[in-house]
């Protein structure tokens, strides 16, 4: 039976030299010795292939890998794409389009951005502050550590539970007032030019596009299944027609934001609606088999782990890589 595997990648940049953990990702090098370790075990497939493959019923291969990249950060144009090229390995990137329209920071990355900036009890004063002015609960009864963990796996336990805070507990309008006043606080530059600095521009998306490498990470980085029908559908169109409109070529596939299956079952039908084709979460499964493609599996790459030099460690990853593919 075919089965491929989605791997995951967000920051790729060539150092991390922040004061604070708060910017996890992989550095060109990294990102190379991994892809070269997944090819080693089996090949690798583009949008086209997983395209076609839903939409006309072509085959797969036996075993293959989706390499994909979320959030439209100009880095991953910058340093990422000359790594894929180098080993000639496809991808598909998905960009949210309201930072790239307005130039503005979308609340997911001004929160790594201060988290990477200041230090812990900087940050859960500030926060205890903000949601103690508002009545906003913050203990295990509103924040579960089982579903803050199970979100957020690499992270540590009190981090974890202030992440699912900002982005599951809070309503929207909250969460952009408690994020933005830490924006302000703790970075203090100017929002528009740390946006150029940080995302891809309709430019760059456009050769994402030429080469068919490019998806949809819907306009504004919100949980989708957490909206009204019609505004994850929206949200949605709102971005499939700006890549159009920038690019010249139509997107129909997504990423879902915040990917856990609960977080996208409710809004598998917006996506039909708003013309998908295929969507993908990050719930951590192998793809089986094509019969929800708008609910496809994928890892993330810390989940298939950096390869570390010594053979032993390039051993016991490819063993592990083997074994999901065998599952």
């Amino acid at each position: 039976m075919p089965v491929f595997v989605a791997v995951n990648f967000h920051y790729v940049r060539p150092k991390y030299d922040n004061p604070f953990a708060g910017i996890h990702g992989v550095t060109p090098e990294e990102l190379e010795r991994q892809l070269m370790s997944l090819a080693s075990v089996a090949p690798f497939l583009s949008a086209s292939d997983v395209s076609a493959a839903v939409t006309g019923g072509t085959p797969l291969p036996e075993r293959a890998w989706f390499v994909t990249f979320d959030d439209g950060l100009r880095e991953q144009f910058v340093h990422g794409l000359p790594v894929l090229d180098s080993l000639g390995i496809p991808a598909i990137l998905f960009p949210n389009t309201a930072p790239i329209e307005t130039a503005t920071v979308a609340s997911v990355h001004k929160l790594h951005l201060v988290r990477a900036t200041t230090s812990p009890g900087e940050l859960e004063e500030a926060i205890s502050d903000f949601a103690g002015g508002r009545g906003i609960d913050m203990g295990e009864s509103a924040v579960r550590p089982d579903l803050a963990e199970a979100q957020y796996p690499y992270d540590r336990p009190p981090v974890a539970r202030l992440k699912y805070l900002v982005n599951f507990v809070l309503s929207g309008a909250e969460r952009e007032e408690l994020v933005s006043k830490l924006f302000v606080e703790f970075i203090g530059e100017d929002e528009a030019e740390v946006s150029r600095d940080l995302y891809m521009s309709p430019d760059q998306l456009r050769v994402l596009a030429d080469r068919g490498a490019l998806g949809t990470h819907a306009h504004d980085h919100v949980p989708l299944g957490s909206l009204p029908h019609e505004q994850a559908r929206d949200q949605i169109m709102q971005s499939m027609s700006l890549l159009e409109s920038w690019t010249g070529h139509v997107v129909d596939a997504l990423s879902y934001p915040f990917g856990s299956r609960e977080a996208c079952v409710s809004a598998a039908a917006a996506a039909r609606e708003a013309g998908i084709r295929w969507a993908i979460t990050m719930e951590r499964a192998v793809n089986k088999d094509l019969e929800e493609p708008l609910l496809l599996s994928r890892f993330a790459n810390n989940d298939v782990e950096k390869v570390a030099s010594t053979g032993s460690a390039a051993r016991a990853f490819d063993a592990r890589t083997r074994r999901w593919c065998a599952d």
